[in-house]
């Protein structure tokens, strides 16, 4: 069952002190959703901007170019292998940017699901967190109040000893997917987690709020 925040939106002022020691929530000035944000359909110029860039992440390093594209076959077949595509019904854009820490002893990566309207992405979440449950740990994992819904597992990755700990948030009319991964569980930084998805989800509502997304990862 997925968490739902009691009254949407009010969770951003969270921007100002996000969970992991030494990574507090900068840039929370204008537009940064405190109070009653909005729930606004993006177009695909508003999707690329609040995907995480290097200013975001100071500490980090972009793996490859951020990709942001319609919701075609092709990437409903991505998201949603589901039968129907179910899940990205009224979906219109995706994005995805992936990081590594400067010491290569974490990865990454956002990406995320943009609708038409707040009642197709509210009807999409559960759909959505059914995959994302099934494929991405056993564990729950914490991610505080951020949002208006948000799941998250942790457990292993692969057969490499690697963990991750991988978060879905729904903010107005967008789904929003952060994970880190580690080399080992004894790496992993859960706390890092709930700072990734904050910083995701502050800069889906500073867009929805019609504001450049501006909330980046600061020491």
């Amino acid at each position: 069952m997925s968490a739902k925040g009691s009254a949407p939106r009010k969770w951003s002022v969270r921007c100002a002190a996000a969970g992991a020691a030494a990574m507090l929530l900068t840039g929370c000035g204008g537009g940064d959703g405190g109070g009653d944000g909005k729930a606004t359909a993006l177009d695909e110029s508003q999707v690329a901007a609040l995907l995480p860039d290097q200013d975001a992440m100071p500490g980090w390093k972009r793996s490859g170019e951020s990709s942001t594209a319609p919701m075609n076959s092709l990437a409903k077949s991505t998201i949603c292998p589901n039968k129907g595509h179910a899940g990205c019904e009224e979906s219109s854009y995706m994005g995805s940017v992936s990081f590594q820490r400067e010491d290569r002893e974490a990865s990454v990566r956002f990406w995320l699901v943009a609708f038409e309207d707040e009642k197709a992405a509210d009807a999409a979440y559960d759909v959505l967190w059914k995959a994302t449950a099934r494929t991405n740990g056993r564990e729950k994992a914490d991610l505080g109040t951020v949002g208006d819904e948000r799941d998250a597992r942790s457990g292993p990755q692969g057969y490499s000893g690697a963990h991750s700990v991988t978060g879905q948030m729904r903010v107005g009319t967008t789904v929003l997917w952060a994970a880190t991964d580690a080399p080992s569980e004894a790496k992993l930084d859960k706390g890092l987690a709930k700072d990734l998805a904050a910083l995701f989800a502050q800069r889906s509502q500073q867009a929805q709020d019609g504001d450049e997304p501006s909330a980046q990862l600061g020491s």
